[in-house]
C-alpha cells in the first residue's frame, strides 16, 4: 500500500515534465508542426516543410561528452588514507566500468538528458554464477529513461539523496 501511494504520488508530480519530455523527443524526431496548424495545411494541400537541425545540434553536445569522458577519481584524504589504497580503488573502479560496458550506459544517459531533460544509469550487484555467493558490481544503463519514477522529494540536482525510487518494467502475464 506504502508503494501504491509513493508511485502514484511521484507520477503525479512528474506528470507535466513527462508530457514535456515526450514533446522533446517528438521534436527531436522531425514532428516540429503544431497539429492545428498541420491539419490545415493538409486541408489547404499545403506542404509542412522540417529542416531538423536539432539532432545536429544533440550530437555536438553529446560527441564533446564522449571525446572528454568524466572519469570517476578516488583521492586518499585524513589522517588513515594511503596513496596505493587509492590507486587500488581507482583501478578497481575502472575494471567494473570496462566489464559493465559502462561507457554505453554513461552515454545513453547523457543522450536522454540532452535530449529531454533527465537520463539514468545505475550500479548493480549480482551474483557470479548461479551456484555462486560471490557478487559483482556492474554499470548497467537504462534504456528508457520514462522507466524511472524518482522521489520527488529529493534536492539534489542528480538525486543522490532521494529517498526511494522505482523502476518499472513491462512483463509479460505469464512472465509474472
Amino acid at each position: 500500500e506504502n508503494c501504491v501511494k509513493r508511485f502514484a504520488r511521484c507520477a503525479t508530480a512528474e506528470s507535466f515534465n513527462r508530457q514535456m519530455a515526450v514533446e522533446d523527443l517528438k521534436f527531436k524526431q522531425g514532428d516540429q508542426w503544431p497539429e492545428d496548424i498541420r491539419s490545415q495545411r493538409t486541408i489547404d494541400k499545403r506542404p509542412c516543410l522540417t529542416i531538423n537541425k536539432m539532432k545536429t545540434f544533440i550530437h555536438q553536445i553529446t560527441n564533446d561528452q564522449r571525446q572528454n569522458r568524466p572519469a570517476i577519481n578516488v583521492s586518499p584524504v585524513g589522517d588513515r588514507s594511503d596513496i596505493e589504497t587509492a590507486r587500488m580503488f581507482k583501478g578497481l573502479i575502472r575494471q567494473i566500468e570496462r566489464q559493465s560496458n559502462a561507457d554505453v550506459a554513461y552515454d545513453t544517459a547523457f543522450d536522454s538528458a540532452v535530449s529531454m531533460g533527465w537520463g539514468y544509469w545505475r550500479i548493480i550487484t549480482d551474483y557470479e554464477t548461479d551456484n555462486s555467493f560471490d557478487q559483482c558490481i556492474r554499470i548497467e544503463r537504462i534504456r528508457n529513461p520514462f522507466r524511472v519514477y524518482m522521489d520527488p522529494d529529493h534536492q539534489e540536482p542528480d538525486g543522490s539523496d532521494a529517498q526511494w525510487c522505482f523502476i518499472s518494467d513491462l512483463i509479460t502475464r505469464e512472465a509474472f
